[in-house]
């Protein structure tokens, strides 16, 4: 009898031990569950505040664009010259330092800040003609004919419906674009630094890089060390606060004493006031490892319009 009671005992305990671990086991998965969504939580919200910083730097930015000629008054008159990267709306700029913000703590080693390009300074697939796109190095003859194919352009295949670029992207899936034609490699620049599918059919000589500028027909490279010379400035290195710019095709002329009579092939690609700008705005929580980007393209003129707009979250 005695010997029945210590096996209902122990079978008892053994069952309140076997409960008690499995209750330990659910309230530990519950609690980590609990954890990994609390986690999820506050990181989707870091990504949501993120964002939307993101997206202020990008209308801080459309501010700069439509403050844009009257800042330029404010600028020495030898810098007033055209769009160029000496004038304000060019320079990066962190929105933790225009005092956007009040409390700083919650933001250590995080930043908030937009940049704005011209697009005109890069060359337009949609509106370069085929005396541009052969100087182009990294361009082959096969995708140059694909490009004119699809732009319904001559030399492409008649019959052809026009479809315009809407991304530069698309440039790169072509037929005969290698990786080193679209990066760039010691014969020549990458195609993604050189084209756009904004603006118009010039190129803002004011803005646009070497690489750029050596792809406009007949401009010589004594010509491009000229222009590039004066755009410079007093350091002698472009894309600064010091960049100079020219106001139209005679101040070109004056500033770098270059002959009038050469101007005459390569001045139909150029133009010294941008139409088209990309806004790109940054933002970073946790010190860096949440990032969100917010990238708009714009026309400008008498008012902004809105042409693009994407949107992206970054980290872990």
């Amino acid at each position: 009898m005695a010997n029945r009671t210590i096996r209902k005992t122990g079978f008892v305990l053994v069952s309140v031990l076997w409960i008690t671990a499995m209750l330990t086991v659910i309230t530990l998965g519950f609690g980590r569950r609990a954890a990994l969504e609390r986690r999820a939580a506050a990181y989707a919200l870091d990504q949501a505040e993120a964002m939307l910083m993101a997206r202020g730097a990008v209308e801080r930015g459309i501010i700069e664009l439509y403050n844009q000629r009257y800042m330029k008054m404010l600028l020495p008159e030898d810098q007033r010259g055209g769009d160029h990267c000496g004038q304000s709306w060019a320079k990066k700029t962190n929105l933790f330092t225009e005092g956007y913000f009040e409390e700083r703590e919650n933001y250590d080693n995080d930043e908030v800040a937009y940049l704005i390009i011209d697009e005109d300074r890069f060359i337009n697939i949609n509106g370069a003609d085929e005396k541009i796109l052969v100087e182009i190095k990294s361009l082959k003859r096969p995708v140059i004919r694909a490009i004119n194919a699809r732009l319904n352009r001559a030399g492409g295949r008649s019959g052809e419906e026009y479809q315009p670029f809407n991304s530069i992207e698309e440039i790169r899936y072509l037929r005969g674009v290698s990786e080193d034609d679209w990066f760039g490699s010691r014969k020549g620049p990458g195609l993604k630094k050189l084209l756009t599918v904004w603006g118009s059919n010039q190129i803002n000589i004011n803005t646009a890089s070497e690489e750029v500028l050596s792809c406009i027909p007949g401009l010589k490279k004594s010509e491009i060390s000229a222009i590039v010379g004066y755009r410079a400035g007093g350091d002698g290195i472009l894309y600064t606060d010091d960049d100079q710019g020219f106001e139209d095709m005679s101040d070109l002329l004056e500033k770098t004493g270059l002959s009038e009579s050469g101007s005459g092939e390569w001045g139909v690609y150029c133009k010294f006031h941008a139409s088209h700008f990309r806004i790109t705005g940054v933002a970073t929580r946790r010190q860096g490892k949440v990032r969100a980007i917010c990238s708009a393209v714009f026309a400008a003129g008498s008012y902004i319009q809105v042409l693009d707009w994407q949107e992206k979250t970054l980290g872990s």
